[in-house]
Parts: C-alpha cells; sequence; structure tokens
C-alpha cells in the first residue's frame, strides 16, 4: 500500500507530470518524497504551459517569431534578463548534473515571472500600437527559449507545443540547439 503504480499514474496525469515531479523532487542522495498531490501539482503546471502557448500564439503573428526581441518598457527589459539568467542557471545545474535545481529553476521561471507577470503586462502592452510589435516579438522569443529549457523534463507536451509554432524550417524540438546562454 506505500507504492504509487506508474502506470496508474499516467494514466491520470499524463506522462510529463509524473516525469517532471520525479525530477522536481529528486536531489542527490535523498529519498524522494513522491506523493500525488506533487503530481497533480505538476499536471497542473503543465496545463499552464499549454494556456501560456495558447495566448501567445493567439497573440502573435507568424512574422514575431525569429524576430529579436527590443525592448521597449521596463517589463520587457526584465523579462529577457530574466530569461538569460535561468538559461545560464539551467545549462549550468544540467552540467553539474543537478538536475532537480535545473527543474525548479524553470518552473519558478514560467509560471511566475512569464506567466503571473510579464503575460499579465504584455496584455496592456499589447493594446498599445506602438508597443505591441515588440512584446509580440518578446513572447514569441520567450516562448521558444521556454520550451528549449524544458524539454529535457517534460518532451511531449513541449514538442506538442513546438509542433504548432510558426517557425520556418522547424525541426523537431528534440535535436532543435539549446538556447544560447551569455
Amino acid at each position: 500500500g506505500n507504492v504509487v503504480d506508474p502506470l496508474g499514474v499516467i494514466d491520470t496525469y499524463g506522462a510529463d507530470a509524473l516525469r517532471f515531479a520525479l525530477i522536481f523532487s529528486t536531489a542527490t542522495g535523498n529519498d524522494i518524497p513522491l506523493a500525488e498531490d506533487k503530481i497533480r501539482g505538476m499536471k497542473h503546471f503543465c496545463n499552464k504551459l499549454w494556456n501560456i502557448a495558447r495566448f501567445i500564439l493567439s497573440s502573435a503573428e507568424e512574422k514575431d517569431f525569429g524576430v529579436a526581441p527590443e525592448p521597449r518598457t521596463e517589463a520587457d527589459k526584465i523579462i529577457l534578463v530574466k530569461l538569460a539568467e535561468v538559461k545560464n542557471q539551467i545549462t549550468q545545474h544540467l552540467d553539474t548534473f543537478d538536475l532537480h535545481e535545473a527543474a525548479q529553476k524553470i518552473y519558478q521561471f514560467t509560471w511566475h515571472e512569464l506567466a503571473d507577470i510579464y503575460i499579465e503586462e504584455s496584455k496592456t502592452q499589447l493594446k498599445d500600437p506602438a508597443l505591441a510589435d515588440s512584446t509580440r516579438a518578446i513572447l514569441a522569443h520567450t516562448l521558444i527559449d521556454s520550451l528549449k529549457l524544458l524539454h529535457p523534463f517534460i518532451p511531449f507536451i513541449t514538442e506538442e507545443i513546438w509542433s504548432k509554432l510558426p517557425i520556418q524550417n522547424k525541426k523537431l524540438l528534440l535535436v532543435e540547439e539549446w538556447p544560447l546562454v551569455s
């Protein structure tokens, strides 16, 4: 009675949610404190990522994907700085096999910095014709890099979202280049 059946959990919450919950909670040398609530929370994160992508895809245009982002507002500058920081941190954590640290960093960035802060700010910016183009380009750029950073942890949903992006000469996300770190 103290074992979680992975196949049942996958049927209920999805493989990505189980995979992310396992990685998220696994510090080197510690037991894995796995509970169904943690897996359910990661399913909510996957749903949040899907909603982020839907918002960006509905706001952006094909020309916004692949354009270098040009920050115009303080919110634009902050999200690009935070994205650069998280790319560096995740790359360092993956290089040292601190998978749980990398997972926690991308989770915090995606849920809090991107969804809670920047996307909410972008809703106002998208209404301003002077800011709309740059805001859409930043949203597209941030989504692309976020999907690349999340792919090692939740490959199924990131690959599905990736397939919907209007990027020219796109390959599978699995073989895309890792986002450049500064």
